[in-house]
């Protein structure tokens, strides 16, 4: 109430209890009792004026403001209290809205580790880390719940270890390299490996003279034999010493230093490193995942492969990762005979990083013995064997989704069915550049519009999966429950992304003149097509559909991407997106060129004109 109808209201209640003692003192009764009718008007104004008094708001101290700060919502948890937080942290950490992964603070350690000034607010965590570590890491977690995981910088520069722990609405990262100084019990134990090596020598030694004194009888049978007895035992007893020496530092070895490792970040660091020594190194396949010491792994690859650069005199060889039985294979592969064993094993003598350990002490951590074979098509290999994974390889959290139906349209296909210039180049040795969409629903032709690319090189037939290209964009209309329950791209994912009009471009000049492939690609070519006004770029290449293909050499068989990479054995990717689909249908064209060769389908040219002759005679 304020104060003017405070004092109105002092003023009625006055006179109301004036008038009250008029009337009661013309009454036939005792005075107490007038004043009594008049003090009572009087209590009931205190009551009410003390009741609708203005409250004084007194304001917190300002220690209590510093201490007791208002929690974060769940849309704005980066707020003036998380950033004074992270500041006080001494390893990089960012905060991350969860699900759409942008930034929402970072501290100065943070910005420092990506050689930044500041981390852009509201910006893509992709544009600084690979989201395969992440997303693996982030599988399943709940709020409240963390993990370890290790992945590599977006550019390649560096390894880093790091822990995600989930909140409602954001996660938190921290971040530490993995070059930096070894840890002083790393280096101990480093010093003490060195010392059991040294002890080897004379224990040989120590052996040989006692069986040169148990071969040469100068004394007496008693003394050579307490003799014999004596060096015998003892050098036996050291030996065994030192081997239960060498398995309890083994042991000691920190089990956080080994993680799940994603070979393509693997690839990215060693990639970079070597180009100090002008070495280039080619991703080939799909990258798996892998357990062992991230750090060391790269030490011990970088020297393996300078050393087989020097040996072979190339400068250029293939990266792959390989599923074998028990074990993951990494593959060093180079046109030209293989190294001896003998090599290999100097090779593994050879010092490695600064920790003081050899390739060999580095690979013996992941029970490794690498060797070198030859393999097809004029291919050397140097393989390293190391551990598969700890969570499974290709367990996957995304919903099932069905295949999308198959699109066959004639006019559009026979446009990009026409080799041209490139009707005698053998598939096998084309590139091609495998393609996949993600669109907000399945009908250009009412509006619909495409939200993401991804695609990825083919050269040789080889899957050169570290020449990639994936982009979201924004497609200026809101995305449909329905179709973001299919691919998982929401809302929040793709605003502030590009539009098309900047994307298609990218896409055009990563595709260049490269034959194009994808997998039911008349779906994407109708949106590409329609977007014709607004970017003004016209794909012309050829375009060749795996699906087709597949039908070619598997009539009446299931031809969604799924069961024809099934039947080809081609790993499922575990997260579903427009670049792993284009990666899978990459590995399908490259495992589909030798049996269409077979069938006498060698060229572009004759591969459009089967395509196109299967779509004439109406087989679907």
């Amino acid at each position: 109430m304020t104060e003017r109808k405070r004092v109105t209201l002092l003023i009625g209640a006055t006179a109301l209890s004036v008038l009250l003692v008029g009337l009661a003192s013309r009454m036939p009764a005792p005075a107490p009792l007038v004043a009594g009718i008049g003090v009572i008007p009087l209590a009931l104004l205190l009551m009410l004026w003390r009741r609708c008094a203005p409250q004084e708001r007194t304001n917190p101290p300002p220690q209590a403001q510093a201490v007791a700060p208002m929690p974060p919502t769940r849309r704005e948890p980066a707020r003036a209290w998380v950033a004074a937080t992270l500041a006080e942290l001494p390893d990089a950490a960012i905060l991350c809205e969860w699900p759409g992964h942008r930034i929402g603070c970072a501290n100065t350690a943070a910005a420092a580790l990506f050689g930044r000034s500041a981390l852009p607010m509201g910006g893509d965590i992709a544009t600084i880390l690979p989201m395969e570590p992440l997303l693996r890491a982030l599988e399943g977690l709940e709020a409240g719940g963390h993990t370890a995981f290790t992945c590599a910088s977006a550019d390649g520069a560096a390894l880093l270890r790091g822990k995600v722990r989930v909140h409602d609405g954001f996660y938190l990262l921290t971040l530490i390299p993995e070059d930096a100084e070894p840890t002083r019990a790393l280096r101990e134990l480093s010093l003490r490996r060195a010392s059991v090596r040294d002890l080897r020598r004379p224990l040989a030694n120590l052996r040989a003279a006692a069986e040169t004194i148990a071969a040469y009888p100068d004394m007496t049978a008693r003394e050579r034999a307490a003799f014999d007895e004596v060096i015998t035992e003892e050098s036996a007893a050291l030996s065994r010493a030192v081997e239960r020496l060498e398995a309890d530092i083994a042991t000691q070895i920190p089990s956080a230093a080994s993680t799940d490792l994603y070979a393509q970040d693997l690839f990215n660091c060693l990639a970079r490193r070597l180009t100090a020594d002008r070495i280039r190194l080619n991703m080939v396949g799909i990258p798996l995942w892998l357990h062992g010491d991230s750090r060391g792994l790269l030490d011990a690859l970088t020297v393996l492969t300078r050393q087989l650069a020097r040996a072979t005199g190339h400068t250029e060889f293939d990266f792959e990762a390989l599923l074998a039985d028990r074990r993951v294979y990494v593959d060093l592969a180079w046109n030209g005979t293989a190294v001896p064993a003998a090599m290999v094993e100097v090779w593994l003598d050879l010092p490695a990083g600064d920790g003081g350990d050899s390739v060999r002490d580095l690979l013996d951590r992941h029970q490794s013995e690498p060797w070198s074979q030859s393999g097809s098509n004029s291919l050397s290999v140097l393989r390293i064997p190391l551990p598969p994974p700890h969570r499974p390889q290709f367990s996957s959290t995304d919903r099932p989704r069905p295949p999308r139906p198959e699109v066959h349209d004639l006019d559009l296909m026979q446009r990009h069915l026409q080799a041209g210039a490139l009707t005698n180049e053998k598939l096998s040795d084309l590139t091609f550049v495998a393609f996949d969409c993600e669109t907000t629903g399945l009908r250009p032709d009412q509006g619909d519009r495409l939200i993401q690319m991804g695609a990825v090189r083919i050269g040789q037939g080889r899957v050169l999966s570290g020449e990639s290209f994936e982009r979201l964009i924004d497609p200026g209309i809101p995305i449909p429950a329905q179709s973001m329950a299919y691919h998982g791209i929401s809302n929040d994912m793709v605003r502030g992304k590009p539009p098309l009009a900047v994307v298609l471009p990218q896409f055009a000049a990563f595709a260049g003149a490269s034959a194009l492939a994808g997998h039911n690609v008349a779906f994407d070519l109708k949106f590409l097509h329609a977007a014709q006004g607004e970017t003004g770029i016209a794909l012309r290449q050829p375009v060749l559909d795996t699906m087709i293909l597949a039908a070619l050499l598997d009539p009446g068989y299931d031809l969604s991407l799924e069961a024809v990479a099934g039947r080809l054995g081609v790993p499922p990717l575990p997260h579903r997106s427009a670049l792993s689909d284009a990666l899978v249908t990459a590995e399908i064209l490259a495992r589909l060129i030798a049996p269409l060769d077979a069938r006498g389908i060698r060229t572009l040219g004759q591969a459009c004109q089967a395509s196109l002759d299967w779509l004439t005679q109406g087989h679907r």
